[in-house]
């Protein structure tokens, strides 16, 4: 008996966390529709096209061009110039000004309404940094005051 509880308690809690490791893209939705998707291995799609690349190394590619850089400190530079900063907690400054912020859940909010959601997000530092990178160089209104 206790057996057989032990093992439908770990096959549950392998369903459960499932979802969490089954992918590991993060689908941004705008305005409720499906807008882009940063793909595990760095590709970024806008309505369903390839587009750009978020490297490892904090390397932006847009059409195959190098256009910027995140610094591990949530700094990204475009063309070597600072333009916008992601803080750990979520929070979205461009010169100094808090423009946004990605909420823990996935909300992103544009000076303080609801913009869009990123699914699933924001487990670490770094999905934090791709999606400010995902706004800065694929939306450029994003950051306009």
């Amino acid at each position: 008996m206790r057996r057989s509880l032990l093992v439908r308690a770990a096959l549950l809690a392998a369903l459960l966390s499932f979802p969490a490791f089954a992918s590991d893209d993060v689908d941004v939705r705008k305005g409720g529709s499906l807008w882009a998707r940063i793909e595990k291995s760095g590709s970024v799609r806008i309505d369903g096209v390839i587009v750009g690349e978020i490297e490892d190394d904090g390397t932006i590619r847009v059409e195959g061009r190098i256009a910027g850089r995140i610094e591990e400190d949530g700094e990204i530079r475009e063309d070597g110039t600072v333009r916008t900063r992601v803080e750990k907690d979520g929070t979205l400054r461009r010169n100094g000004t808090v423009i946004g912020r990605i909420e823990e859940g996935g909300a992103i909010r544009r000076h303080g309404t609801i913009w869009g959601e990123a699914v699933p997000c924001c487990s670490s530092f770094d999905d934090l940094r791709r999606l400010t990178a995902l706004l800065l160089f694929f939306d450029r209104s994003f950051f306009v005051r």
